[in-house]
């Protein structure tokens, strides 16, 4: 058997797994992960993706208003970004999710 994980390696592993999740990773990538990388079986390593979830559900699971404020901030700096680099479709679209956002699309 090998050596239990430290409370900081456990949260390595899972901020890792986040990550990987947040990379299109599914159960079967993380739990072979877990198992070449830090040898870990499949019940632990389902533990651990548990908690990863979690994670993401906790970080996801905020207040409406904050969200929409945060995504309007972010297309703000992708459009300075885009037309920058004359990338003007990039531009274009995150106007549109600020629209869409704020509500002022046309129907």
């Amino acid at each position: 058997m090998g050596k239990r994980a430290t409370k900081v390696d456990k949260q390595l592993r899972i901020a890792q797994f986040v990550r990987l999740i947040s990379n299109g990773a599914v159960t079967s990538d993380l739990v072979g992960y877990a198992r070449d990388n830090w040898g870990l079986g499949r019940s632990q390593a389902e533990k651990y993706i548990a908690e990863a979830r979690e994670v993401i559900v906790h970080d996801v699971d905020q207040d409406r208003k904050q969200v929409v404020a945060e995504l309007m901030h972010t297309s703000h700096t992708v459009i300075k970004n885009a037309m920058k680099k004359g990338e003007y479709n990039n531009a274009l679209g995150a106007m549109n999710l600020i629209a869409r956002l704020g509500g002022l699309e046309s129907k």
